[in-house]
């Protein structure tokens, strides 16, 4: 028996075209991410205008991601919908427990359902790939109680299959980093409202569209935003200290009172991490931290623990100092062995 690893491309090509073809028509979960868009145009060249693209358009969804999408359907000259849904008005979405994506899929769903009824449409598909089975995501529970079909899982399709599937196709999304959606940001029982998403929005449209920073987080604790980016715009950060006070400026005058950088860099889910055990120790968090610091010769120092976050608050030099990609993992690695999930820089230093 040949698993789906052992397909070539374009083996899990042909299988994917086989399962889309008894469809004739089909409604396509259309967010403009690499997925979705890969997914509606294959599905175009095997349905022509039976492939039907829906987004929909909340207060979740990051400003200019529906003109962007729209982009792309222009171009195949692709068919698309745009619905309103209304996440923020389920109490069981807007809590944000760890479910909190099953209850976002089930609206979008929903709304697809009765769209599928008014058009005589049979077939809702969406953009999991093979990747994904396994992960947690709460979405697929409600895809599967909605019939909702994933046909690049069921192809075999991993992510980087999408991606040089949609690089052939000339889609402008292939090489694009993930884009979750802004409730995302907010950790597990921190409620989502429209006042925090619009924080989360504004900070990350000034990460990406002043700052220069493509794959970025700006994930929201309340009055604190901690920044995730990829290891090399990291240490462009900490050693530009112009750079860091515009930031500071910035997202201060959006309604942040801490402006911090994860030292852990960018790693998409990362907050599912807090859904993990910590193992305590009674040590006071001097004991355990203050030599940790001095090993490093990063003192003076001020430091906090917020849940399973360590702030710290370093002087001008040492956030510079930190921007040494060999310095900072060891650095890390010995203050994430103490047990928090985050380790977040203020980026206003310690001035003494």
């Amino acid at each position: 028996m040949t698993t789906a690893a052992a397909l070539t491309l374009d083996e899990k090509l042909a299988h994917l075209e086989e399962i889309l073809r008894p469809m004739d028509r089909a409604l396509i979960g259309y967010s403009g991410g690499v997925d979705s868009a890969m997914l509606a145009v294959a599905a175009q060249r095997v349905l022509g205008d039976g492939a039907i693209c829906v987004t929909a358009d909340s207060e979740s969804y990051a400003s200019g991601e529906l003109e962007k999408a729209g982009e792309i359907t222009r171009q195949f000259g692709l068919r698309h919908e745009v619905v309103k849904t209304r996440e923020l008005d389920n109490p069981d979405y807007a809590k944000n427990a760890p479910n909190r994506c099953y209850y976002c899929k089930q609206e979008l769903f929903v709304h697809m359902e009765r769209m599928a009824r008014d058009m005589a449409v049979d077939y809702i598909l969406y953009g999991q790939n093979a990747d994904d089975i396994g992960d947690f995501r709460p979405g697929a529970t409600a895809a599967r109680e909605h019939g909702v079909r994933a046909p690049l899982a069921e192809a075999g399709l991993t992510k980087d299959d999408v991606r040089a599937l949609a690089k052939r196709w000339g889609l402008s999304v292939w090489d694009r980093p993930a884009m979750a959606c802004l409730s995302s940001r907010f950790p597990y029982g921190t409620a989502v409202t429209a006042a925090g998403l619009k924080m989360v929005d504004r900070a990350e449209a000034f990460l990406r569209d002043d700052c220069g920073f493509a794959q970025l987080r700006a994930r929201h604790h309340d009055t604190l935003s901690r920044i995730e980016l990829p290891a090399e715009d990291l240490s462009r950060l900490l050693a530009d200290s112009q750079l860091r006070q515009r930031l500071v400026s910035r997202l201060s005058a959006i309604g942040y009172l801490q402006i911090t950088a994860d030292l852990c860099g960018f790693r998409s889910g990362s907050m599912n991490e807090a859904l993990l055990k910590i193992d305590s120790d009674d040590a006071p968090l001097f004991a355990r931290i203050d030599p940790i610091l001095e090993a490093h010769a990063l003192v003076p120092a001020a430091y906090e623990q917020r849940d399973q976050m360590l702030v710290l608050r370093l002087t001008e030099a040492a956030c510079a100092q930190l921007a040494d990609t060999a310095l900072r993992p060891a650095f890390v690695s010995a203050l994430t062995a103490l047990g928090p999930r985050y380790i977040a820089l203020d980026l206003d230093p310690l001035h003494i």
